[in-house]
C-alpha cells in the first residue's frame, strides 16, 4: 500500500510540475550563506611549473558547494542539510549491492507568486563516475513521511528527505537540484564521504510568515469552505502503532462546496502538516486507520458539505503544527492551520 501511494505521489507531483511550468530559462546559482566547516588554509600546496598558455585548452569548473551552504538560484533558496544511509522495512527493500540513501533539504520560495518542486524531475544523485540515480520509490517509502515537494506559496519554507537507491560502493556522491526543468539552471551539492547533519539556518532570505487560521475557523478559499473542527491524538492498538519517536495526529475537517460545479478532493494531494522548522508529514494511512473514520476524499457535488478524518505521523515532540490544505492542486492557494 506504501510503495502505491507513493507512486502516485511522484507521478501527481511530476504532473504538476509539467502543468505549471510554462517555458525554459537560464538561472545560475548564488552562495548566499554557509554553515559548513571551513576548510583549513594552513599551508599552501607547491605550485605546478607553468605551462605555456597556447597549450593548455580553456576548461570550464563546474561550481560544486557542500552540506549547509544557503544557495540561491532563481526563485528557489535550497540548503542541503545532509544525508544518511536508510535502513530498510519488511516492505521496502534494496536491490542486492544496493543500499537506500536518503538526502534532507530545505527549501524556500523566494519569489512573489506561487512555484511548484518536484522531487522526480527536479533531484538527483551522482557519483564520481558521473553515474545518475533518480529518485527511488522504495527509498523514498523506507523514509517515511517526509516528502519535499509540491506546491510552495510565495516565502513558505518546506523541509524534507528525497531517497534513493545507490550501488553499496558508491563514492564521491553528490546531490543536483535542477532549478529550471525545461531551460538551465543546476545546483551540485558534494555529500562527503560520511553521512553528515547540520543545523538549519536561523533566517533564511526570502522566508516571510504564512497567514494561519485557528481550529473552529470556516476558511473561505474560492467555492472552497474549510473547517478544521478538531485535533485528535489516538493512541493505535497492538496491531497499528505510531513508530518509536513519533505519535498519531488526525486532523477532523469539514470540506462544503458552495460553488456550482462539483469539486474533486484527495487527503493525499492536498493534505499534510508542517512543524516550526518546516518539516513537512504527509497522510499516513495507519494513523488514519487509527482514527476510526475516513477521509473526505471524493466528489463533492455543489452545495454538499463533506466531514472526515485525516491521520498522521508526527515526532512526540513536535512543535508549531499547522495543518496544510491545498485549495487547487493545479493551481495556487493554500491555506495553514495551527494545530
Amino acid at each position: 500500500m506504501n510503495r502505491k501511494r507513493n507512486a502516485v505521489t511522484f507521478v501527481a507531483l511530476a504532473v504538476l510540475l509539467l502543468v505549471s511550468s510554462a517555458c525554459g530559462s537560464s538561472v545560475s546559482p548564488t552562495l548566499v550563506a554557509t554553515s559548513a566547516p571551513p576548510v583549513d588554509s594552513g599551508s599552501q600546496p607547491e605550485q605546478p611549473a607553468q605551462v605555456p598558455t597556447a597549450q593548455v585548452p580553456t576548461a570550464v569548473t563546474q561550481q560544486n558547494y557542500k552540506v549547509g551552504d544557503v544557495v540561491s538560484i532563481g526563485d528557489h533558496v535550497l540548503v542541503v542539510l545532509g544525508w544518511e544511509n536508510v535502513q530498510p522495512n519488511d516492505f521496502s527493500k534494496p536491490d542486492a549491492g544496493k543500499k537506500f540513501v536518503a538526502v534532507e533539504l530545505l527549501i524556500v520560495n523566494n519569489s512573489q507568486s506561487a512555484m511548484s518542486v518536484s522531487t522526480l524531475l527536479q533531484m538527483s544523485l551522482k557519483d564520481d563516475t558521473g553515474q545518475k540515480y533518480d529518485v527511488d520509490f522504495m527509498a523514498s517509502s523506507a523514509i517515511g513521511g517526509a516528502s519535499v515537494g509540491g506546491e510552495l506559496a510565495p516565502g513558505e519554507k518546506v523541509r524534507g528527505k528525497v531517497g534513493f537507491q545507490v550501488p553499496e560502493n558508491a563514492t564521491g556522491l553528490q546531490f543536483v537540484f535542477d532549478a529550471s526543468v525545461f531551460g538551465s539552471g543546476k545546483v551540485f551539492v558534494d555529500l562527503g564521504a560520511e553521512p553528515v547533519t547540520v543545523e538549519p539556518p536561523a533566517n533564511i532570505a526570502g522566508e516571510t510568515s504564512q497567514q494561519t487560521y485557528n481550529v473552529g475557523d470556516v476558511i473561505a478559499i474560492g467555492t472552497t469552505n474549510l473547517t478544521v473542527n478538531q485535533v485528535l491524538y489516538p493512541a493505535g492498538d497492538d496491531f497499528n502503532k505510531p513508530k518509536a519517536g513519533f505519535k498519531f495526529l488526525v486532523v477532523d475537517i469539514t470540506i462544503e462546496n458552495t460553488g456550482a460545479t462539483a469539486i474533486s478532493v484527495s487527503s493525499l494531494l492536498q493534505m499534510s502538516v508542517k512543524d516550526s522548522s518546516g518539516q513537512e508529514f504527509d497522510v499516513d494511512l495507519m494513523a488514519s486507520v487509527a482514527s476510526g473514520g475516513t477521509p473526505p476524499d471524493g466528489e463533492i457535488a455543489p452545495g454538499e458539505k463533506l466531514r472526515g478524518q485525516v491521520g498522521f505521523q508526527v515526532p512526540e515532540n513536535a512543535t508549531g503544527l499547522v495543518f496544510v490544505f491545498d485549495a487547487d492542486v493545479w493551481g495556487s492557494g493554500k491555506v495553514f492551520v495551527a494545530l
